[in-house]
């Protein structure tokens, strides 16, 4: 009997597997390792097979269903506007529930559990500008303010400098929830969820909307929060929590901006990330923020907003197939070569993971910037 995962998964699966392969020149993985079993038809179609018993489930297909980013640009040359990782998700629990799971995978579930934290661990947060972490948030605000995992432990110096910015713009000091002490959540389960692992993710997303159900909003620069507990994205489900990424919350105010450092001569270029761009269609916020915060519009590549490749970073793709994550974030650093009409050296991006990535790619922490690290330099923060 056909395995069913309901419309719109087994819709999308069929349909996809009878197209002439309209969107294969959009898929950044597809594009890197150029070969067709990872294009987005060639994974779906392999679901459909599956699923409908023509091919046994084992650990090589189980692999290939972990080729997809989530970036979500295949949608965009999709007629049926079908939903490839919504259901290279729900391959991949299914997979996971069969015992399958990519070996470059093997005990990041634990580590995620007992550190609620991709990344074991994580630093203390250090004292910026003479302030220390209990100084510059407030325990009892309504309003959180949830750093992005990549960096709560990557770039731990950030977390005070965007407490001091948030009240800024806010008026009054925010609460911060993250690990902290061995105690506390430092994600917001996505990583957990891309493994396949839906059952743990599942729990420790009731454990996280219980230890936050008191916050009135929780401004995150974690996209792919955002997405989890916003309905109608591909991850997204209903949530009694209000979550709004930290460029909405920028941009909404972006009156207030009235910037301590002039960046209107620094040469640099956007790239729209795919969780910040295709997921949660925050095009016209990130560029009225840049443009209010530079005093001019950053360079834009001809492949932009929708249509923008991905870094290669994201949903452990840069785990599963390291070299090719690597040529994706190098390509687009060698487009801003070739496409920046000033000559720019800096990619700005709205994630974390994309900066890290480029960082990767291109040897440099000056080759990226993230927006929220940008919003605080120009207010000396």
């Amino acid at each position: 009997m056909k395995k069913s995962f309901g419309d719109p998964i087994d819709r999308a699966t069929a349909y996809c597997t009878y197209c002439p392969k309209l969107c294969r020149f959009s898929c950044p993985a597809a594009e890197a390792e150029d070969r067709e079993t990872v294009t987005p038809w060639g994974m779906m179609r392999l679901f459909e097979l599956v699923k409908d018993g023509a091919v046994e489930p084992s650990e090589e297909v189980a692999e290939t269903f972990y080729h997809c980013m989530g970036c979500l640009r295949c949608q965009n040359w999709c007629l049926h506007e079908n939903d490839v990782p919504q259901a290279m998700w729900a391959a991949r629990g299914w997979m996971r529930e069969l015992g399958y799971l990519p070996d470059e995978l093997e005990g990041l579930d634990e580590t995620f559990l007992k550190h609620n934290s991709p990344h074991g661990e994580l630093p203390q947060i250090p004292d910026i500008h003479g302030f220390t972490v209990e100084e510059v948030f407030d325990d009892d605000a309504s309003v959180v303010y949830m750093p992005d995992c990549e960096v709560r432990y990557h770039e731990p110096e950030t977390i005070v400098r965007t407490g001091l910015l948030l009240e800024m713009f806010h008026g009054t000091k925010v609460r911060l929830y993250t690990r902290r002490n061995d105690e506390g959540f430092a994600c917001c389960g996505f990583p957990l969820l891309s493994t396949g692992n839906r059952a743990a993710y599942e729990e420790y997303r009731t454990n996280f909307e219980t230890m936050l159900s008191d916050a009135d909003m929780i401004v995150t620069d974690c996209a792919a929060m955002v997405t989890l507990f916003r309905e109608g994205t591909s991850f997204g489900q209903e949530s009694p929590l209000n979550v709004v990424h930290m460029i909405e919350f920028l941009a909404e105010r972006v009156d207030m901006l009235e910037p301590r450092v002039d960046l209107s001569d620094e040469a640099m270029m956007l790239h729209d990330s795919c969780f910040v761009g295709r997921h949660l269609e925050l095009y016209e916020e990130t560029r009225a923020l840049l443009s209010a915060l530079c005093g001019k519009p950053l360079d834009e590549f001809s492949t932009n907003r929708a249509d923008a490749p991905c870094c290669g970073g994201p949903s452990h793709y840069h785990l599963v197939a390291p070299e090719a994550s690597e040529r994706c974030a190098a390509d687009r650093l060698e487009q801003m070569e070739r496409e920046s009409e000033h000559e720019a050296s800096t990619i700005v991006c709205g994630s974390a993971t994309c900066t890290k990535a480029f960082r990767r790619a291109g040897g440099a922490d000056e080759v990226a910037i993230d927006v929220l690290d940008l919003v605080c330099r120009a207010f000396e923060l």
